[in-house]
């Protein structure tokens, strides 16, 4: 009934070949690449007691690294505690940046 050369088969062939790819291809994008649902996330604030926190739960505060852990300690040692918040602010390297930036994070305990 249809008789194809040798050549034609091969071209015929490759053609399927590349129609059933591309169409496992668009079935695979459809499945797999669907935006993701959004989900959001309340994420419950836990608060650090700057009058009793180590270095390492400094440290979780933005912008907080060692050096400054380690200021605070030091600060908090020699004046025997935070009184207050602000207080904060006369540790060496924290500014009022850095200050507004954590000071919803952090709690004085007695």
């Amino acid at each position: 009934m249809l008789d194809f050369s040798r050549p034609e088969r091969r071209l015929i062939l490759i053609f399927l070949i590349l129609g059933l790819l591309s169409t496992g291809l668009s079935y695979r994008k459809k499945i797999f690449f669907q935006p993701a649902e959004t989900i959001q996330i309340k994420e419950k604030r836990i608060l650090i007691d700057i009058n009793k926190a180590d270095r390492m739960q400094l440290e979780r505060l933005p912008g907080i690294g060692p050096v400054l852990a380690e200021n605070i300690i030091s600060y908090r040692d020699t004046a025997g505690g935070f009184k207050g918040k602000e207080e904060l602010r006369n540790v060496k390297g924290i500014g009022s940046k850095k200050f507004e930036n954590i000071k919803d994070l952090i709690n004085i305990s007695e």
